[in-house]
């Protein structure tokens, strides 16, 4: 119990000397921050958080579309040629042959064209054919059985 009285008297010791010496506008909070090294808060101060912000937002954002669009761009378009959509059969190319035996025609058949031609006749050395052709596999098969009388095909 004393020691409750004695902590009530410290209480009144203080309560006194504040009251003793206290004066109306003695103390300013401006002052007080400043005294500790923060400074005083401002409204302008919450304006500045505010700008640092929408700065920060717009620098993010204008970041993520510049990286989008390099990142679409920097990928390589996928060439697609007609020949890649078409079958060996429906490209068109070009092909030259001067007084040249069969077997060697379709030798070049498959080269140029990509496809299997089968269906050469026993003598087919003795067929010679000189020619000058566009269009496709299918069409110059064709062509040549008309001009040497055979029945050469495409395998597919």
């Amino acid at each position: 119990m004393i020691a409750l009285d004695m902590i009530c008297m410290l209480d009144e010791k203080e309560i006194s000397f504040v009251a003793k010496y206290y004066r109306k506008g003695s103390f300013s909070v401006d002052k007080a921050w400043t005294s500790i090294g923060v400074g005083a808060p401002s409204r302008w101060r919450r304006f500045r958080a505010a700008a640092a912000v929408a700065a920060i937002v717009v620098l993010s954002a204008t970041a993520a579309v510049i990286y989008n669009k390099y990142e679409h761009n920097s990928r390589q378009p996928e060439i697609v040629t007609e020949s890649d959509l078409l079958s060996p059969t429906e490209v068109v190319r070009v092909i030259d042959f001067d007084e040249v035996a069969l077997p060697v025609v379709v030798d070049k058949i498959k080269e140029v064209y990509g496809v299997k031609v089968t269906n050469l006749p026993e003598n087919a050395e003795t067929y010679i054919l000189s020619l000058r052709y566009e269009g496709t596999a299918e069409d110059l098969v064709l062509t040549i059985n008309e001009i040497l009388d055979t029945d050469i095909t495409i395998e597919e």
